[in-house]
């Protein structure tokens, strides 16, 4: 390896309140405050749960408005925790509002009426029939209650989360049922109009997610419910693992009051933090591609784009639907005209909030662009007179990517080493002008930890279209990975324009027909 070509990129640092600037996003909001601060002094909060659920719920509201300290053992010895997991300091002590356990509208449902719903075999009926007993306490408020809520916490009992998730056991819809249903559509009846109906409902069924949080989220924006959601399954709000419903050690208990606490500020309407030394009027765009859950159509997959700012603000614009699978397998790739669109949706949306177009635009994928997509894209800027630089990058995850391993070792035999970490995050391996390793998984000195398990893996990153510098690049993909606003960690491995891409793209896709001009990230996460 030719040690010329390596190069460390310094710690992108995020700005809070008072205008300071920190690495870690903790220690930003324990020393500042939030960027934003929230227009009341409290938040207007919505219930729905069983009867447990709601007490959970206000235990929970309780247990975050004072300290948590972090600690932890190893081997019945304590051991050292504060700068990887910080303690956390209360509520209302960080974001300077007031978060009342008792909420200002208590939905109440019936805990034997859910436990009846999960006896139904089939996974996809039974979740859909779940989310309508919820959301219809979401929808009809909207129709009746003159309270207005900032946000709607929806608490599920632990066997919810087990029966209505990916992965979950149950029936799917069978190759005989879809056979009678195709025959019903052709025009051929049967001699019972309520067995005709039934598969009528079934069908309705096939494009629907078999997952409760996906699909609760889609129906919510189907029907513009202006408040974003936080699902909580009931052990989370006992500090349990929600899965094995095992009690978190301490350390985990103040992460995950970090990163729910941070969450919920989001979904509130306020960016805790953003990128301290940024472009000016520069946005980042992620593809996104999923496969519809119709498995009976598996040819067919949805197109989106997640946009970001320089800022943090981020929107999402579904695409067309079409078959976009690679005729080499490489990945999915847009058509012309649904690259046109896409990108179009996007550069309408930024002229709209700023009054003008970017000056750069930066196309995030994991798979290269072939010239019919870009030439959509600039179709795009061409039809709104749009001086914009346009760059095609592409990214790829090297853990996923046999053919683009790449390993760095440190040596820790030299005198002065004082961790056994290996190498830093933000080191990167330049291939040539278009093209670089980038290591944003690695050692971070300010914690004197990793944010990896394993031996750190790179991105490999390629200037795929455009003139842009690879150093830029770089620059921005490392920022990018701290505006996760769904957790609070120092850095994530993938920039957020990727990061999300599964997640938002289970919701697009969640139920048939789906269309919102909601397009505001928080109500995805």
């Amino acid at each position: 390896m030719d040690i010329e070509k390596l190069k460390y990129y310094p710690e992108p640092k995020l700005t809070f309140g008072s205008n300071q600037a920190t690495e870690d996003p903790r220690d930003g909001l324990m020393l500042f405050g939030p960027n934003e601060k929230f227009s009341r002094t409290s938040i207007k909060a919505g219930v729905v749960g069983t009867s447990e659920g709601i007490q959970l719920y206000k235990d929970f509201v309780i247990k975050l408005q004072s300290p948590i300290i972090s600690s932890k053992k190893m081997y019945g010895n304590e051991i050292q925790i504060e700068a990887q997991r910080p303690s956390f300091v209360g509520f209302e002590a960080i974001y300077g509002i007031e978060w009342n356990d008792e909420p200002i509208l208590t939905k109440q449902l019936l805990e034997v009426q859910i436990n009846a719903i999960l006896e139904e075999k089939n996974k996809k009926k039974r979740t859909r029939s779940l989310v309508d007993f919820y959301a219809k306490k979401i929808i009809e408020s909207k129709q009746k209650d003159d309270k207005r809520v900032d946000i709607w916490f929806v608490i599920v009992p632990r066997n919810v989360y087990i029966k209505c998730r990916y992965g979950a056991k149950g029936e799917e819809l069978s190759k005989k049922l879809d056979k009678k249903i195709t025959m019903l559509n052709e025009g051929q009846f049967s001699l019972y109009p309520d067995y005709d109906e039934d598969l009528k409902e079934l069908e309705k069924l096939k494009e629907d997610s078999s997952d409760f949080h996906n699909l609760l989220k889609a129906v919510l924006l189907k029907n513009k419910i202006e408040s974003p959601i936080q699902v909580f399954v009931e052990p989370t709000l006992r500090f349990r693992d929600k899965l094995r419903n095992k009690e978190y050690s301490d350390d985990m208990k103040s992460h995950l009051a970090w990163t729910t606490s941070v969450a919920i500020y989001y979904k509130l309407g306020n960016k805790p933090w953003v990128l301290n030394d940024v472009r000016k009027d520069v946005c980042y765009l992620g593809l996104i591609f999923k496969q519809l859950p119709d498995k009976s159509n598996k040819q067919s997959v949805c197109s989106a784009a997640q946009m970001f700012l320089e800022d943090g603000d981020g929107s999402i614009f579904r695409g067309n639907i079409g078959l976009f699978k690679s005729e080499r397998a490489e990945g999915y790739h847009l058509d012309e005209k649904s690259a046109e669109s896409l990108l179009g949706m996007a550069l309408d949306d930024f002229q709209e909030s700023k009054g003008y177009f970017p000056k750069e635009l930066f196309i995030h994928g994991r798979v290269k662009f072939q010239d019919k997509e870009w030439k959509g894209f600039n179709n795009a800027l061409e039809a709104r007179k749009a001086e914009t630089n346009l760059n095609g990058i592409l990214i790829k995850d090297t853990r996923s990517d046999a053919r683009r391993k790449l390993k760095i070792f440190k040596d820790t035999d030299r005198e002065g080493q004082d961790n056994n970490y290996g190498i830093m995050r933000g080191l990167a391996w330049h291939i040539d002008e278009k093209s670089a390793y980038l290591f944003t998984r690695g050692y971070i000195p300010r914690t004197n930890s990793t944010n990896h398990l394993e031996t750190a893996n790179p991105l490999y990153i390629e200037i795929n279209r455009g003139n842009s510098k690879i150093e830029t690049v770089l620059k921005d993909i490392l920022a990018l990975t701290k505006l996760n606003y769904n957790a609070c960690v120092y850095g994530d491995g993938l920039p957020v324009t990727l990061r999300f891409s599964d997640l938002i793209g289970n919701i697009l896709t969640a139920t048939s027909e789906w269309q919102s001009e909601m397009r505001q990230f928080k109500y995805y996460i």
